[in-house]
């Protein structure tokens, strides 16, 4: 995924130790057989056909504003960053400000982000990407947006639209 092209999984190798399966977020080796070469890039994510990964170009995440410069708006460009995959992305809404300690929503709507704010935001991807929500799968639903070579925030998804 995000392909949807099937393969068929010849062999799997973990830490130098042939194995007969894998599990979700485990680095491995996979030789593949029936697909590409051409076809597979970084961010491609195996899964059984019965079962596929979702695909979105928008999601929602709850993410911690990290030591910034400039207030992040509506419309601001970022680097989205999760497992190995770096995608152009906009941050296209700020849906509402938590409170760090209680999770409580403190402000709705807010028009804009500061340093150290909690809050959920809608990001929009260019292409669509794998994701899963970080309730269901703890490594594939976390990200981390970065703009101008520094992390500005990092959270986990909470709704796949």
């Amino acid at each position: 995924m995000p392909g949807g092209d099937g393969t068929l999984v010849k062999s799997i190798t973990v830490d130098d130790k042939s194995v007969d399966y894998t599990v979700a977020g485990e680095q491995c080796v996979l030789v593949l057989g029936g697909i590409d070469q051409t076809k597979l890039h970084n961010g491609n994510v195996m899964c059984e056909a019965h079962s596929k990964v979702r695909t979105t170009t928008k999601f929602r995440a709850r993410v911690l504003v990290f030591d910034i410069d400039v207030p992040i708006t509506k419309g601001f460009p970022v680097d989205l960053h999760y497992q190995t995959v770096n995608e152009p992305a906009i941050i296209s809404r700020l849906i509402s400000i938590h409170s760090k300690s209680t999770g409580e929503v403190t402000k709705s709507k807010p028009r804009c982000l500061s340093k150290n704010q909690v809050a959920l935001i809608e990001i929009k991807c260019e292409r669509p990407i794998c994701l899963e929500l970080f309730k269901d799968s703890k490594s594939l639903g976390r990200i981390t947006c970065r703009y101008g070579g520094s992390t500005v925030a990092a959270g986990m998804v909470i709704e796949i639209t």
